[in-house]
């Protein structure tokens, strides 16, 4: 058995060495307790990289409905309800 340290972020382990002579190989992974892994609303660590992955996944939400107000109006199109007053 092989231990090295990492970081956990958004879903993905980032180790802090090179592993690549264990690719496919099962892991098991153990969350240290500690003061720096509790969440913060605070995107100022955020690198560059955190960014464009952050990026990339709101991209790869996209979807054109061709509903130009859905965002305003979205109770009105997800419950029914009367639609707000006017939108922008």
């Amino acid at each position: 058995m092989h231990s090295i340290q990492g970081t956990f972020k958004n879903g993905i382990a980032y180790p802090n060495e090179s592993i690549e002579e264990h690719d496919g190989e099962s892991v098991i992974i153990t969350f240290i307790e500690s003061d720096q892994n509790t969440p913060s609303n605070d995107n100022s660590s955020w690198d560059s990289e955190d960014w464009e992955q952050f990026d990339q996944l709101i991209a790869n939400c996209l979807v054109d409905t061709g509903i130009e107000d859905l965002a305003h109006q979205h109770d009105h199109y997800i419950h029914g309800t009367p639609k707000r007053e006017s939108y922008p």
